[in-house]
């Protein structure tokens, strides 16, 4: 069983700053592997096809897919749909598909949040959020 916390690290130096989004793309990648009963990518054979637009907190969320997932816009195994959604929908060819996405009520109240400022703003704390 793939643990998102296994790879924060990875995904926040992969990132660059800290941000909310990055960890939820860390989370959703990481529950897709456990659904579909797979280990993280290798080489190829695993796709994600975000629903994301453009802009911070999207590209911050596909980061933390591709630490968890390893399927990496560099090798051909992640697209952009440009849907403007916090979602995607990760494949497996043997396995078989699942969809993650945030409830569009939780996205709307992200956007009251100074850390949604870009660039991201960090006070040293850490911020706990329900999904």
């Amino acid at each position: 069983m793939l643990d998102p916390k296994d790879h924060y690290e990875h995904g926040l130096a992969l990132h660059g700053h800290k941000c909310p989004a990055m960890p939820m793309g860390l989370r959703v990648g990481a529950a897709a592997m456990n659904a579909l009963g797979v280990e993280r990518a290798k080489d190829h054979g695993f796709f994600v096809f975000a629903e994301i637009g453009i802009g911070h907190p999207q590209m911050c969320f596909v980061d933390g897919a591709q630490a968890a997932t390893g399927a990496t816009y560099a090798k051909g195994l992640l697209e952009k749909t440009f849907y403007g959604k916090l979602a995607a929908t990760f494949y497996h060819p043997q396995k078989g598909a699942v969809r993650y996405s945030l409830r569009p009520e939780f996205v709307d109240a992200l956007g009251k949040f100074e850390f949604f400022d870009y660039p991201a703003k960090s006070d040293g704390g850490s911020h706990s959020l329900g999904l």
